[in-house]
Parts: structure tokens; sequence; C-alpha cells
């Protein structure tokens, strides 16, 4: 035996804001899309049927759902998105950057005449003392190029 959906009670108010996003000719799909489900649901239709109906997956079906129960019209709106914050700044990343346009050799590390990614990584990860932390490989492959920098031209 499935579980029954929540119902849904809109008011007059709700009912016509959100058929106004579903004509609104300016308004996302997206806004539309989550009107036209709520809607839906608010008529008694199972999230399978409006999955069916708008050919969505039945847990989008739900999740509007829920959001709408929860919030009611405010749900419907995106969330914000952030970014994570960077790890490795600009400063760091300017220093990462003049680090790698020095000779190994100047450092301490002897019989190389320029850097590898792997090598450059290392070095860094063995200083503490330079304050740019532990970098892997692969970060030290995105600041240099995006530097312009190409060890092998060094």
């Amino acid at each position: 035996m499935g579980r029954h959906a929540p119902d849904i009670e809109l008011t007059a108010a709700e009912r016509d804001d959100l058929a106004r996003r579903v004509r609104a000719r300016t308004s996302s799909q997206q806004a539309a899309l989550r009107a036209r489900i709520v809607l839906r649901a608010a008529a008694g239709e199972s999230n399978t049927a409006i999955a069916a109906t708008l050919g969505i997956t039945r847990h989008t079906a739900q999740h509007w759902r829920d959001r709408f129960r929860a919030k009611r019209l405010e749900g419907l709106a995106d969330r914000p998105h952030h970014p994570p914050p960077r790890l490795y700044d600009a400063t760091i990343q300017a220093q990462i950057v003049t680090l790698a346009c020095r000779k190994p050799a100047d450092l301490g590390w002897q019989g190389q005449t320029h850097w590898s990614i792997v090598d450059l990584a290392t070095y860094i990860g063995e200083h503490p003392e330079l304050g740019l932390g532990a970098p892997k490989k692969s970060t030290i492959g995105v600041i240099l190029p995006a530097a312009k920098i190409r060890l092998d031209r060094l």
C-alpha cells in the first residue's frame, strides 16, 4: 500500500497567483512548472499522476508539494546558491605563481632546471613557513594555467 501525499488547500489569492505564474509569458519555465505541480496537487492528483502528466519524476512532484506545504508561495522560489569559499585566494595564488617562476635550485632543490607540478606541490606542502597551505597537484595545475604559466617554458 502506497503512502498518500498530503492534501494541499489553496486560498483564493494563492490560486490566482499560481494561475498567473502558469499563464505569464515572461516568467521562467521553472516557476510555471512549480505552479502547475501545486495546482494539480491542490486538485487532489497524486504525485505519480502529476509526474506522468507533466513529464517529470515523482520525486520532483513530491519535492515541490512539500516545499509549498512548508513555506507556501515563498517555498516555490529558488534558494540562493552560495559557492564554497576559496581555499587559495588571489594573494596565495600570486605567491604560488611567483614561487613557480623561481628556479628549484635557488630554493634548495638541486639537480632540477625547472619545476614539475608534482614537485612544486610537494615543495609547498613540505614548507609550511611559506604560509601557502598544502595545495594538491590538481590545484597547482589550475592556478598556473590561469596565470598563463607553463613550467616547461620557464
